[in-house]
């Protein structure tokens, strides 16, 4: 009888952890991950019910400023999209998100689970690109998943564990797990070869240096630390040279003889053409139908018939790319996620590690950003929010 107990007990426990664990591994490794995301939520909505009640709820939904802004941008983004035929988030997974956390008892997701969930999802993405670059020696246009917003996936996975080796460093088993975590991560991004998102990835091991210097900590930890962080980058510089420094020097030189093919040009070109239609649309922006301005462009010979031909479905920064299909509305939105957790910094006391992660996580989105969309891939965007929800929610202190 006892046993059983303690069987139901840890299955319910299991039902209760895999939509999270899910979140941070399975939905951006498998194509429909965030309709497997769905399932598995409400599942765990049952089971929290029938073993918790409303309890939770009360708890957690009380001043819970982060679920109340991301309630708000998916109420604002259901209107917008009910007259521009466009959403400026995506509302599965923010449902999803809403939902989860605001019925769990967040102490559910200890430590332990969140050290394991990032380093199953560390695995996963290593496993695929591995298989996707050097057993099936695709292209990485040809990778069953985009690479570019994979890469960002791993880059959320390496800081997130980033976090926990500073947080729990006098606890063996979470630092070893989560020293591998961010090997593995970092590996990961060198295999999708993603230049944005190795900046990204060197300006994060810049902020830790300067965290580093500017910490009470024993010197031969800050020598260890440092040797690590300046060893990494160059492997990373020396492995992607062609990519990373190569081919954007030729590319830019290729932009400026009037040819945007590369994918440097091609950006540019994109920037560019973008700026030409913001101006027309500044408030509500063109939604998901800009091919008809993009049409119109090129008929006017304002843009190149490389780029035309491209036909566009973002334009490769976030912050341009949002100001064009959702205005200023949209814009103004995407700041205020990315801003309005550290107005709730400021609200309450929390400790220099929470705020550290914080930063570090807006960090690796908005120099991703500057050349991709990662907040409008569901993957990244799951990942962003709940990563920044757990270092708002959780104090932790080294």
């Amino acid at each position: 009888m006892m046993r059983s107990l303690m069987i139901k007990d840890k299955f319910a426990f299991l039902l209760i952890i895999l939509p999270f664990t899910w979140m941070v591994s399975g939905q951006f490794v498998f194509e429909n991950g965030d309709k497997i995301l769905v399932i598995i939520t409400l599942i765990a909505l049952v089971t929290i019910l029938l073993r918790y009640g409303l309890a939770p709820f009360r708890s957690n939904i009380k001043n819970n400023y982060y679920i109340y802004l991301i309630i708000t941008l998916s109420f604002i983004s259901i209107v917008y999209n009910y007259y521009y035929h466009s959403y400026i988030i995506n509302i599965r997974s923010a449902l999803c998100f809403i939902l989860y956390f605001s019925f769990i008892p967040l102490n559910v997701i200890y430590n332990k689970v969140i050290t394991y969930s990032i380093f199953i999802g560390s695995i996963s993405a290593a496993i695929f690109a591995f298989w996707q670059k050097n057993i099936l020696h695709l292209d990485r246009a040809a990778w069953q998943l985009n690479a570019i917003p994979y890469a960002t996936c791993c880059l959320m996975l390496m800081i997130a564990a980033i976090m926990l080796t500073i947080i729990y460093k006098e606890k063996k088993e979470i630092l070893l797990i989560s020293a591998l975590s961010i090997a593995i991560s970092f590996y990961a991004i060198i295999l999708t070869e993603t230049r944005g998102v190795l900046i990204a990835a060197f300006s994060i091991f810049l902020c830790l240096l300067l965290y580093i210097f500017t910490t009470k900590i024993p010197i031969k930890i800050k020598i260890t630390v440092i040797t690590l962080l300046i060893t990494i980058t160059a492997i990373g510089i020396y492995s992607t040279k062609d990519r990373l420094i190569n081919a954007t020097v030729q590319g830019l030189s290729q932009y400026e003889q009037g040819n945007d093919s590369s994918s440097s040009g091609g950006r540019l070109a994109m920037w560019k053409a973008a700026l030409l239609l913001i101006p027309q649309k500044p408030i509500e922006g063109f939604g998901d139908n800009f091919e008809p301005a993009i049409t119109k462009l090129h008929q006017e010979n304002k843009i190149s018939s490389q780029l035309y031909n491209l036909k566009l479905q973002h334009f490769h920064n976030q912050f341009i790319d949002t100001t064009v299909k959702h205005g200023i509305i949209g814009l103004v939105l995407l700041l205020l996620l990315l801003l309005f957790p550290f107005y709730i910094l400021r609200k309450k006391q929390y400790s220099k590690e929470n705020i550290l992660a914080i930063f570090l996580l807006t960090i690796g989105i908005v120099v991703s950003g500057l050349t991709d969309v990662p907040l409008e891939h569901k993957q990244v965007f799951v990942l962003y929010i709940v990563f920044i929800y757990m270092f708002l929610k959780r104090s932790y202190q080294a």
